[in-house]
C-alpha cells in the first residue's frame, strides 16, 4: 500500500475513533456511555453542562517560559463548559438561484438489550432532506424526524446586493430526561447542495500606505481563484467545486473534522541548463557562461508569457497594478541575472570563485547524502552517493547566486553602498526547498574571492571574518553549524590541496553563542573536557565544545574524551582542537592526518578571537556582547598585531609580546599586521523570527554592526552584502529597512496566481503528490486536556494499528510530534502522557484500535530550552531512529511521543516524520506554517490541530478551517520591529553607542578606557 493510502486509512481511524460511527450506521456502543465513547460532532439538549474549561497551562509542571519559545496566551476566564445544543453554516447564492435543497442528518443511540440481555447503546439513522425556496426572512421551522419534533433545522436568508445571504442551523430543542443519551445528537451533520457563490468579505486592503496597499492587492490578485464558499458557526465546513470551475460551488456540508490539503511544490526544471555542481566546477572558462544562459532564456521567455496573459486574461483586468508590479519585478531579476552571467564572462576572480563554491558544494552535498546512508548501510562508498542526483542545484538556487555575485565581487557596487538605498536580497521559498544550499554556495563564493581579491583596500582578505550567519534560536543554530562544518571542510580540503592560490590560512567555522552552550575561554574548555574524559559533571553553567556527535566530513564518532585536546595559554595555542573519531585515521580531518588542526572548527569565544573564522554561525544576543568584550573588535578586523603561536592580538586579549620555546612550539615575538577586512556577507536566517522586542533590540545593534562593518577602500566607504531568508513574509520592506537600512527585494518575485512562479509549481493532490493533510478537531464544553489525552491516544494507537498490519512502511506515523506554543503548556502535557495517555493505550483494544506500550523513559521526548547543549544534538538523532519490522528489536530506542515548542518550528529536516499534533491555534501563521511544515517532508504528512473553544481566535480559524489552509501564505501577519522606538532606545541605545566607539579601534577597547572620554 502507497503511503498516502496508508495516511487516509489512517485518519480513517482516528475519524472513526473520536466521530463515529466506529461500528457502521446502526453499530452496538458496549459502554456505559455515548457522549464518553466520542468526542465530537455531538450536540446536547438544552442547557447541559458538560465541565468547566481547565486552560492546558493550569496543569504545568511549574516550569517557567522561555522567551526563545513563546509565552503561554493570558488564560481566559475560565468558563462554564455549557455543550453546544445548535451549530450552523452561512453561504451565499447568486440572485439568479431560486432554491436550494438542504439534508439533516444525525445518530441516535437507544438503550436496549442485547442478545445476551445486557444493556447495550444502539444506534438508529435519523434525518431528511428537503428543498428550500430562496425568499427573504426568517425560515419556517423544519423538523426533519417527525418522531423527534425537537430537533429542528432553523434559518434565515437576506437578499444583500448581487446574492443571496443564508444561515441555516441544526438545533437540539430536547430537554434531557434519562437516559440522557438518548436525547443526544451523535455524529451531526448539514448537507446543503445548489450553486453556490464566494462568500464576500475581503481581506483589509491599506488606503493610507502605497507600498502596503500595493502589497495587500498583489496577494489579493495571487490568491483570486482560492474562494470561501461557507463559513462554520461552532462547526468546520466543507465544500466541493463544480466540475471545471474555481468559482462556484455545487456542494457544501458542515465538518467536524474538517479536512485541507496544502499541496506539494515542485522544483522547475530548466531545459538546457547545467546544474551539476561537479560540471560547473570543472567547466572551462570560455564555457561556464554558456552552461548558465538557458536559465536567463527560459526566465526571459516566461516574463513574457506573463505579458501576454495579463493582456487576455480577465479575471486579471481588475488587477492592472498589482500585475504591473510582478512583471516589474521579475524584470529587474533578469537584468540582475544578466549582470551576473556576464560578470562570469569578463572577471577571472568571479569565474575562479565560482567554480570554487561549486566544487565545495559538490563536495558538501555527496559528503552529506554519504554519511547519512551509513548510518543503515555501513559499507556504502562515496563514489556510490556521487552522482548528479545529489549534486545538483535547483534553477532558483543558481538564479540566486547569480543575481548576487556582482554585489559580493565588487566593492563599489550599488548593493555596499552607505545609505538607505543599498539592496538586501531576501529568500523567500517554501520549508524545505533548498534555501539554506542557496546562501550556503554564496558564502562558499564569498571566502574564495575574498582570498583571490587578497589585500583589496590596504585590508588583509586572507584572514578575518567574510560570511557572518545569524539566528535567532538555539537549536537552529546549532544545526546550521552542522550543516555548515561540511561546507568548511570540503573549502579546507580545497585550500590546503593549492595553499598558493586560496592562502595559507585555514578556512575555519565559528560558533559564536552563549556560555550556557560553549565555553567563554580556553581555560573554561580545559576544564570541561577534563570533566567529560574523567567521567564527572561538566563545569555548571558552561557550555560543551563537544558540539559535533560525529564527524562532518566521515560521520565517525567523536568522543570528548579521547578526541578533543585543549592547548592551554601560554605554554600551548590556546586552542581547542576537535579531532575526527576515525580509529583507522583515514579521514583528513583525524589526529593521524591533521594533528595540528583537526577538524577546521572553533567553539570557544576567546579562540574565535584570536583566529577570526572565515565564516561565523551566531545568535543575534550575542552581539549585545560587542558593549562587554573589547575582544570582538578582531570579528570586524580591528587587530593590533600577530602573535605567531596565539593568534591575532586586541587590548583585552591575554598575550604578551614574546614567548620562550614551550616544548614543540619555538620562541615567538608579536609582530605588527594590517586590520584585517571586515565581513562582506551578512546572512540572517528565517527573517520572520527578528520580530516583536527582540527584533526592536537587534535592529538598534545593528547600527553598531553596520558602522562596525563598514571599511574605506579608494576614499569610497563599502558596506557588507546583506541576505535573509524566510518562508514566511509579509510587510518585508518595513521590517527590512527597519533592521538594516537597506531596500528589500524579494526572490523569487511571483506569478499572475499563489504557487505557481517560473522556479516552483504546487502540484494538483495525487498519489504522487499526496500534499500535507490537515485535520481540524475541536469539542466545545470539553476540557482541551481531554480533548488532547483522547487525540494523542488516537493517532498512537491508530499507527499501531497500521504497524501491525503494514510493517515499518507505517514508520512515518509512529512518532506523534505534539507542539506547543509555551513550555507551560508542553509541561502540562508531558504528564498526561506519562499518566493518562499511557494507560489508556493498554485498553484502545476494546475499540476496535491496537494497543500500544509507551516504554518510559525513552518513549516519549521533548525538544525544548531545558535540554542542554549536549543533549540537543542526541534528542535530533533519536528522531531519525526508524521503528524497526514487527519482532525486532530497534538498535537504539525510537521515540512514540516527541513534545516540541518552537525550537521545533525552524531549521528541524528529519524527513520520517509525518504526524503532528498541534495544541491550540499557534499565536502567528507563521509560526503556524513554520512548524507543521516539519512533518511530511520525505512522506505524506499529517497534521491534527486541537482548537481550544474557550479562545475565539482558534474558534474562528476552525471554522474558516479549509480557506484559512488554502490561503495561509497570505495570512502571514506583519512583524513589528521598531528599534528607534523611544522604550527601545531607552533600552539599548547606550550600550549600542558604548559598543561603536569601544569596537572602533584600539583607542577606547580596553575596559579603563571610559575614563579617557572627555
Amino acid at each position: 500500500m502507497s503511503t498516502s493510502a496508508m495516511r487516509e486509512e489512517m485518519f480513517d481511524l482516528i475519524r472513526r475513533d473520536l466521530l463515529g460511527p466506529a461500528g457502521g450506521e446502526q453499530e452496538i456502543v458496549t459502554e456505559q456511555s455515548v457522549r464518553n465513547r466520542y468526542l465530537l460532532g455531538m450536540l446536547a439538549p438544552r442547557k447541559v453542562i458538560e465541565a468547566e474549561e481547565e486552560p492546558l497551562e493550569e496543569l504545568a509542571d511549574g516550569s517557567e517560559d522561555n522567551a526563545e519559545e513563546g509565552t503561554a496566551e493570558p488564560s481566559t476566564p475560565a468558563k462554564r463548559g455549557v455543550a453546544p445544543s445548535t451549530f450552523g453554516l452561512s453561504f451565499c447564492l447568486d440572485l439568479a438561484a431560486t432554491g436550494f435543497e438542504v439534508e439533516a442528518r444525525w445518530g441516535q443511540y437507544l438503550r436496549e438489550q442485547d442478545a445476551d440481555g445486557k444493556l447495550v447503546w444502539k444506534r438508529y439513522p435519523r434525518g431528511a432532506t428537503r428543498t428550500i425556496t430562496l425568499k427573504e426572512g426568517n425560515l419556517p421551522a423544519w423538523v426533519p424526524e417527525t418522531d423527534w419534533p425537537q430537533v429542528v433545522v432553523r434559518g434565515r436568508i437576506r437578499r444583500r446586493a448581487g446574492h443571496w445571504s443564508v444561515t441555516l442551523f441544526l438545533c437540539n430543542e430536547q430537554t434531557e430526561d434519562r437516559p440522557r443519551d438518548m436525547y443526544w445528537l451523535f455524529q451531526a451533520q448539514l448537507i446543503v447542495k445548489g450553486r453556490f457563490a464566494r462568500r464576500p468579505g475581503q481581506m483589509h486592503v491599506s488606503t493610507l500606505d502605497a507600498v502596503s496597499r500595493l502589497e495587500d492587492r498583489t496577494n489579493e490578485m495571487l490568491y483570486r481563484r482560492e474562494l470561501e464558499f461557507a463559513r462554520g458557526h461552532g462547526i468546520g465546513v466543507e465544500w466541493e467545486l463544480a466540475e471545471g470551475r474555481t468559482d462556484e460551488a455545487v456542494l457544501i456540508r458542515t465538518a467536524a473534522m474538517p479536512r485541507a490539503i496544502v499541496r506539494s511544490v515542485e522544483q522547475s526544471t530548466v531545459p538546457g541548463l547545467v546544474t551539476d555542481m561537479k560540471e560547473l566546477a570543472e567547466a572551462p572558462d570560455e564555457e561556464l557562461a554558456a552552461k548558465l544562459r538557458p536559465l536567463r532564456e527560459e526566465y526571459a521567455a516566461w516574463i513574457a508569457r506573463l505579458e501576454v496573459r495579463r493582456a487576455s486574461e480577465a479575471d486579471l483586468a481588475s488587477y492592472t497594478d498589482a500585475s504591473a508590479q510582478v512583471v516589474s519585478r521579475a524584470r529587474e531579476v533578469l537584468d540582475r541575472m544578466d549582470e551576473g552571467i556576464a560578470l562570469l564572462k569578463s572577471n577571472a576572480e568571479a569565474r575562479e570563485a565560482f567554480r570554487f563554491a561549486n566544487r565545495a558544494m559538490w563536495q558538501q552535498r555527496v559528503r552529506s547524502v554519504w554519511i547519512e546512508e551509513r548510518k543503515t548501510e555501513p559499507s556504502r562508498q562515496i563514489a556510490d552517493v556521487d552522482v548528479p542526483r545529489n549534486r545538483s542545484w535547483h534553477a532558483f538556487q543558481l538564479a540566486f547566486i547569480l543575481i548576487n555575485l556582482p554585489g559580493l565581487t565588487s566593492l563599489g557596487h550599488a548593493d555596499r553602498e552607505a545609505g538607505p538605498f543599498a539592496g538586501a536580497d531576501l529568500l523567500w521559498f517554501p520549508t524545505g526547498g533548498g534555501k539554506t544550499e542557496a546562501y550556503l554556495g554564496l558564502a562558499a563564493y564569498t571566502m574564495a574571492v575574498r582570498r583571490l581579491q587578497k589585500n583589496a583596500g590596504g585590508r588583509d582578505g586572507e584572514n578575518g571574518v567574510a560570511v557572518l550567519m545569524r539566528y535567532t534560536l538555539r537549536l537552529l543554530t546549532l544545526q546550521q553549524f552542522q550543516r555548515a562544518a561540511t561546507l568548511i571542510c570540503a573549502c579546507e580540503q580545497i585550500r590546503s590541496a593549492d595553499p598558493g592560490r586560496w592562502g595559507e590560512t585555514p578556512f575555519r567555522l565559528g560558533l559564536w553563542v552563549g556560555r550556557k552552550t560553549t565555553p567563554n575561554r580556553t581555560a573554561q574548555s580545559a576544564e570541561v573536557v577534563e570533566a567529560l574524559r574523567s567521567g564527572r559533571r561538566p563545569v555548571f553553567g558552561v557550555g560543551s565544545p563537544h558540539q559535533f556527535p560525529t564527524c562532518p566530513w566521515c560521520g565517525a564518532n567523536i568522543d570528548p574524551g579521547q578526541h578533543i585536546t585543549v592547548e592551554p595559554y601560554p605554554s600551548g595555542r590556546a586552542r581547542t582542537l576537535i579531532y575526527c573519531g576515525d580509529s583507522l585515521g583515514q579521514c583528513e580531518f583525524s589526529r593521524r592526518k591533521s594533528p595540528d588542526e583537526g577538524l577546521p572548527l572553533l567553539v570557544v569565544d576567546e579562540e574565535i578571537y584570536r583566529r577570526p573564522p572565515a565564516m561565523l554561525i551566531a545568535t543575534v544576543d550575542k552581539f549585545a556582547q560587542m558593549a562587554w568584550q573589547g575582544p570582538v573588535q578582531t570579528l570586524f578586523g580591528q587587530v593590533t598585531g600577530w602573535c605567531p603561536r596565539h593568534g591575532f592580538r586586541s587590548p583585552e586579549l591575554e598575550d604578551t609580546n614574546s614567548h620562550q620555546a614551550a616544548g614543540r612550539f619555538p620562541a615567538v615575538a608579536t609582530r605588527p599586521h594590517a586590520l584585517l577586512r571586515p565581513p562582506d556577507l551578512i546572512i540572517q536566517d528565517e527573517l520572520h523570527l527578528i520580530s516583536g522586542p527582540l527584533g526592536s533590540l537587534v535592529g538598534i545593534y545593528e547600527g553598531a554592526v553596520d558602522q562596525l562593518a563598514i571599511w574605506e577602500v579608494d576614499g569610497k566607504k563599502v558596506r557588507p552584502k546583506v541576505i535573509a531568508s524566510t518562508a514566511t513574509v509579509r510587510r518585508a520592506q518595513a521590517q527590512v529597512s527597519a533592521l538594516f537600512n537597506r531596500q528589500v527585494r524579494v526572490f523569487p518575485p511571483p506569478g499572475l496566481e499563489a504557487g505557481a512562479n517560473f522556479f516552483s509549481l504546487e502540484l494538483p493532490v495525487s498519489e504522487a503528490a499526496p500534499g500535507r493533510l490537515y485535520i481540524g478537531v475541536c469539542a466545545p464544553g470539553r476540557k482541551l486536556k481531554g480533548a488532547l489525552i483522547r487525540v494523542y491516544v488516537a493517532v498512537l494507537a491508530a499507527g499501531q494499528t497500521l504497524y501491525e498490519k503494514y510493517g515499518e512502511a507505517a514508520d512515518p506515523f509512529l512518532t506523534a510530534v505534539g507542539y506547543f506554543s509555551s513550555l507551560r503548556e508542553l509541561g502540562g502535557m508531558r504528564r498526561l502522557v506519562d499518566d493518562d495517555v499511557r494507560s489508556r493505550l493498554t485498553q484502545v483494544d476494546a475499540r476496535g484500535l491496537k494497543k500500544r506500550t509507551l516504554r518510559l523513559p525513552h518513549a516519549v521526548e521533548e525538544l525544548t530550552s531545558r535540554k542542554s547543549a549536549t543533549e540537543i544534538p542526541e534528542v535530533l538523532e533519536r528522531m531519525k531512529c526508524k521503528f524497526p519490522p514487527p519482532g525486532q528489536k530497534p538498535v537504539k530506542p525510537p521515540i512514540d511521543v516527541l513534545l516540541a515548542t518552537n525550537m521545533l518550528s525552524v531549521g528541524v529536516d528529519v524527513g520520517r516524520l509525518g504526524l503532528m499534533v498541534v495544541a491550540g491555534q499557534p499565536k502567528s501563521t507563521s509560526e503556524y506554517i513554520q512548524a507543521t511544515s516539519r512533518v511530511g517532508r520525505a512522506s505524506p504528512g499529517l497534521v491534527i490541530t486541537v482548537a481550544n473553544w474557550a479562545r475565539p481566535r482558534d474558534l474562528s480559524h476552525f471554522e474558516g478551517f479549509c480557506h484559512y489552509h488554502a490561503t495561509f501564505y497570505r495570512q502571514v501577519e506583519a512583524l513589528s520591529v521598531t528599534p528607534y522606538s523611544t522604550g527601545a532606545m531607552d533600552r539599548a541605545l547606550t550600550g549600542v553607542l558604548v559598543s561603536a566607539i569601544r569596537q572602533a579601534g584600539a583607542d577606547y577597547n580596553r575596559n579603563d578606557s571610559a575614563q579617557q572620554m572627555q
